[in-house]
């Protein structure tokens, strides 16, 4: 492949919600990264692009200083003539294809079809944790107990608190009171929080159009928590941000209950996304019990 032939990729931009979503729906995922919402919180904070290669949504990222990497083909199919393509132009610009988030199922398409030409390796911090979404509303048994004692401790302090699904009239004052929060932390705060930051405000901005769905806990007309996430197929639900005020006890097992009581209990399962390897994450996720990890996997081709 010549270098005038390198494929040409698009910036991500709103507007190709559609044509991204027309390949997704082809598809099946019980993985985050792909779904456009995701994409789109997160494109601020590195260079996400894409193209259609042999029939196929390819996803290309680099974050700052790195080397780009590219998510498995989506669409429906044969995906050997698009991999072929992908590699024929990853030589073409001096580079090796890199595949990450890879789901088993696509390592196996891989191992398949290209026999010893990849190099594999998990990534457990990039994990996806998956929850029933029955058990998140009822918190019953032994093993939900602490939860449901904080879920109790908050309704009994504040027995009069509402839950408001969010829409485009309530949205700004969401992103109000977001904007109020991070003020208060944002001194000091890491490049993963300034960049999270941007992507709720591009979220909540452009709420309607992403077709989220979420909702908010208020205390006195006062917002102390708020959640949102998108349906990713028929089972599952992935839960984007789940945010909440620490003054008030109980706030994030309240949103977290009555985000998927409301918006999502016609799923069966809440997909809370991976825990970066950070450790005290990793306790917070896996305290909520959940069903299975959505392994994921690097794919590094040796041509």
């Amino acid at each position: 492949m010549s270098e005038a032939a390198m494929i040409t990729y698009k910036q991500l931009s709103l507007e190709d919600k559609p044509l991204i979503e027309s390949y997704l729906c082809q598809d099946f995922f019980y993985l985050s990264d792909v779904s456009f919402g995701n994409l789109y919180i997160w494109h601020t904070s590195r260079n996400i692009s894409f193209c259609i290669v042999a029939g196929f949504l390819v996803i290309r990222t680099q974050y700052p200083q790195g080397k780009p990497f590219y998510f498995y083909p989506i669409g429906t199919g044969d995906k050997t003539q698009c991999v072929l393509a992908l590699i024929e132009d990853s030589k073409a610009r001096g580079e090796r294809l890199e595949f990450r988030s890879l789901e088993a199922r696509s390592v196996q398409e891989l191992t398949l079809h290209f026999p010893d030409l990849f190099t594999f390796t998990p990534n457990r911090d990039r994990s996806d944790y998956v929850y029933s979404i029955k058990e998140l509303i009822e918190l019953s048994g032994r093993k939900y107990h602490k939860k449901k004692n904080h879920l109790n401790q908050f309704l009994q302090t504040y027995p009069d608190y509402s839950y408001t699904s969010i829409d485009p009239s309530n949205a700004p004052r969401v992103l109000q009171t977001w904007e109020e929060w991070y003020a208060l932390n944002q001194e000091g705060a890491s490049e993963g929080l300034k960049n999270e930051n941007l992507g709720i405000i591009n979220a909540l901005k452009n709420y309607h159009v992403l077709g989220l769905k979420g909702g908010f806990i208020s205390v006195g007309g006062v917002i102390v928590a708020f959640s949102f996430g998108e349906a990713i197929n028929q089972e599952m639900a992935v839960i984007h941000i789940e945010k909440a005020n620490p003054q008030y006890h109980g706030a994030y097992q309240i949103i977290n209950q009555q985000l998927l009581a409301h918006e999502f209990s016609e799923y069966l399962y809440a997909n809370r996304e991976e825990d970066l390897g950070i450790e005290g994450l990793r306790r917070a996720k896996m305290s909520y019990n959940p069903v299975f990890l959505v392994e994921k996997f690097e794919a590094v081709c040796l041509q």
